[in-house]
């Protein structure tokens, strides 16, 4: 995850807070020319997502999603607003745990159009719940999840992840696929752990 450290520059210090919600805050700051947001949640300027992510999701996913697409994770909105960009995509499922980030990111919709990402609309359903505890509740198929509920891949979060991707395919449709967000900065031991868990053949 991006420290949120840009040209010198730190969101929480020299950012404008432009929206709250209980612990989740988003700042506005000026870096390298481009206004960005990042989102913060917790104490401890604990950075959770900003809106530079836009490339790495389309880099990421290359057009993958379509059809009936379920989410885990919403942040600032970014991978979904890129989903729903997607022409093949029908409508996205978000399941978002912490109800300040979906709080927050309401307040900050308006603001995000400005990039011209896709706006929330009647394509998109935001549910406030645990992710795993949804999966295994739903009965409700899906033609693509996206996992990106995780902060890091060490070895902390990949059980985590394998039990959530483990879930996901259960919802499948047939010719469905799951994809996790994979983070750049990951150390190569956890790389082809973490590639593997979404093989085909994969088994917890």
């Amino acid at each position: 995850m991006n420290d949120g450290r840009q040209d010198g520059l730190i969101y929480f210090r020299d950012g404008d807070l432009i929206a709250e919600s209980g612990e989740a805050r988003v700042y506005r700051m000026i870096t390298n020319g481009n206004e960005e947001l990042f989102l913060e949640i917790g104490q401890g300027h604990t950075l959770w997502a900003h809106s530079m992510e836009w490339e790495d999701y389309v880099f990421q996913l290359k057009g993958r999603p379509h059809g009936e697409c379920l989410e885990i994770g919403l942040g600032l909105g970014v991978a979904s607003r890129y989903i729903l960009s997607c022409p093949k995509v029908e409508n996205l499922t978000t399941i978002e745990v912490n109800k300040d980030v979906i709080e927050v990111q309401a307040k900050i919709n308006p603001i995000e159009d400005k990039w011209g990402m896709i706006s929330f609309s009647d394509r998109h359903t935001i549910y406030n719940a645990e992710g795993l505890a949804y999966m295994y509740a739903t009965k409700k198929k899906y033609d693509f999840v996206f996992i990106d509920c995780y902060d890091r891949i060490d070895e902390e979060t990949l059980p985590l992840i394998a039990d959530m991707a483990f879930a996901a395919k259960r919802l499948l449709k047939e010719g469905g696929e799951v994809v996790g967000w994979f983070d750049k900065f990951t150390t190569e031991d956890f790389v082809t752990p973490f590639f593997n868990i979404f093989k085909d053949d994969f088994v917890i």
